[in-house]
């Protein structure tokens, strides 16, 4: 693993030190929207986060809604905050498990929500429904098809989740939280899979060491950066990716260039 001195003349770090803001596009993968029952934010509508986010110099911040998370949101919605920041939002369809009508009626309209529609968005451990219950099979089919990203909740060491990946080697899965505290795991679905596999960093940049450790493990060609914002800070989350001791190289694969590589410089 190469060493970087976070701020060496000339580094990204030292010149996002001085400037308080990237002079690289940056793409944040996994972002929320709305309140939420048990916690208050400050910043979590849409004109807000979009000013804070592009502050620091963020490009696109893709999201799903917080009511996701207990079931009551229709995608229709997401669409419609996106069109009203057309060059910032892009949006995961969320796929309740528990509502397959709902599944199969925003699954018809993807194509007319594009181009904000890239993906899919699962909750497996918040619906209580692993990744290869049958509930899945209609939006994870759907995404095999098409190739298209599905970011999947994860936290630990769940087998599933490595058997959905090779079940649908042509989804691109962005594996959240990089199965938070399983990392060799983490890694592990990365090299079984069909190369088609990122991990995203929520959460993670502020762990010592892990960012380094993924690196190693996989390449920066295979992570992808995220905060959960507004669960996390765009500034908390940049600063811990350039702090890190990877190369400037290596950084720029995080922030910028994965994400152009997967659904390309204008998505």
């Amino acid at each position: 693993m190469s060493e970087c001195i976070w701020n060496q003349p000339g580094s990204l770090a030292e010149k996002f030190w001085k400037d308080g803001k990237a002079d690289f596009p940056i793409y944040d993968m996994h972002g929320h929207m709305g309140a939420h029952y048990a916690i208050y934010f400050k910043i979590c509508e849409a004109p807000e986060m979009v000013a804070h986010v592009k502050r620091i110099g963020v490009k696109r911040l893709v999201f799903s809604h917080h009511e996701a998370l207990w079931g009551t949101f229709r995608n229709a919605r997401v669409y419609e905050i996106c069109k009203q920041f057309p060059d910032t939002l892009r949006m995961y369809l969320s796929i309740v498990p528990q509502r397959e009508d709902h599944i199969r009626e925003d699954i018809a309209q993807f194509d007319k929500w594009a181009p904000y529609a890239v993906g899919l968005k699962l909750l497996p451990g918040y619906h209580n429904c692993d990744m290869m219950d049958p509930r899945y099979d209609y939006a994870l089919s759907f995404a095999n098809e098409r190739g298209l990203p599905v970011l999947v909740h994860t936290w630990g060491n769940d087998p599933a989740v490595l058997k959905a990946i090779q079940k649908y080697p042509n989804a691109k899965f962005f594996i959240a939280h990089c199965c938070y505290g399983a990392w060799d795991y983490a890694i592990q679905c990365v090299k079984e899979s069909n190369n088609n596999v990122w991990l995203e960093l929520t959460a993670i940049p502020g762990d010592r060491g892990i960012i380094e450790k993924l690196v190693e493990g996989v390449g920066s060609e295979r992570i992808l950066y995220g905060t959960d914002m507004p669960w996390f800070d765009e500034y908390q989350g940049v600063g811990g990716v350039l702090s890190a001791k990877i190369t400037d190289e290596d950084k720029l694969n995080i922030l910028s260039r994965n994400p152009e590589r997967i659904l390309g410089k204008d998505f």
